[in-house]
């Protein structure tokens, strides 16, 4: 989750947690639950069978909304609901969603990140206010994300580590202009195109060759 603070954990570690079904963790999140491309590829598949959605573009169309990185790469967030800032698909307490739940949601309160020095993930407790949960029970990190950590996501936080860096790379030495004028492609390529009949691994990888050749190309245009 954007902006959540978090310590530094090893997978060996035990920590003091369990979950109470309250719903604590789905609220107070204005601005802080990105949506990523895997997210919304599940996301879409899971609400399009019952009907709530036809494809991926409406999932970001419906339940969440563009923000932008420093550098120029377009992020989603989830939309958020009523005076506790609940995510929108939070209903009496319970997540509507709970099988096609976003990575960050299925991995707390614990985080992965691309790792450095050998190792691929580096791991963390998400801190927080909600006291309550850490205060009872005992959770191994190792077993939580064996249990939450799939492999496709794994293989989507290595390689979007490596194409965040090649797109902030191109941006970072763009003009303001060229910046607005690939802000279409950048959202087309990584959040649009793809096929929800189809694996997403495969589209993720074609999509991103296809992203970085397009800007590549047009930023020489530009020179």
């Amino acid at each position: 989750m954007m902006g959540t603070l978090t310590k530094p954990l090893s997978l060996k570690d035990q920590v003091s947690f369990q979950c109470r079904l309250c719903g604590d963790c789905c609220r107070g999140l204005e601005g802080q639950l990105m949506l990523e491309p895997p997210d919304a590829y599940r996301l879409g598949r899971h609400l399009r069978a019952s009907g709530a959605v036809a494809e991926i573009e409406d999932v970001y169309a419906k339940y969440a909304h563009v923000s932008m990185l420093a550098e120029g790469i377009p992020i989603f967030l989830m939309n958020t609901v009523g005076a506790d800032h609940a995510c929108v698909f939070l209903k009496e307490r319970r997540c509507t969603i709970y099988r096609a739940r976003p990575r960050v949601c299925r991995l707390y309160p614990f985080s992965a990140f691309p790792g450095g020095s050998g190792e691929k993930f580096r791991y963390a407790q998400c801190v927080d206010s909600n006291a309550a949960h850490f205060s009872a029970g005992t959770v191994c990190v190792q077993d939580w994300m064996w249990r939450n950590f799939s492999n496709e996501d794994r293989a989507f936080l290595e390689k979007e580590a490596g194409y965040t860096a090649e797109l902030g790379r191109l941006l970072r030495g763009a003009s303001s202009e060229k910046r607005r004028e690939w802000l279409f492609p950048l959202l087309f390529y990584r959040y649009y195109n793809y096929d929800l009949e189809r694996p997403f691994p495969e589209q993720y990888e074609r999509n991103h060759r296809e992203l970085l050749d397009h800007l590549r190309q047009n930023g020489r245009k530009e020179r």
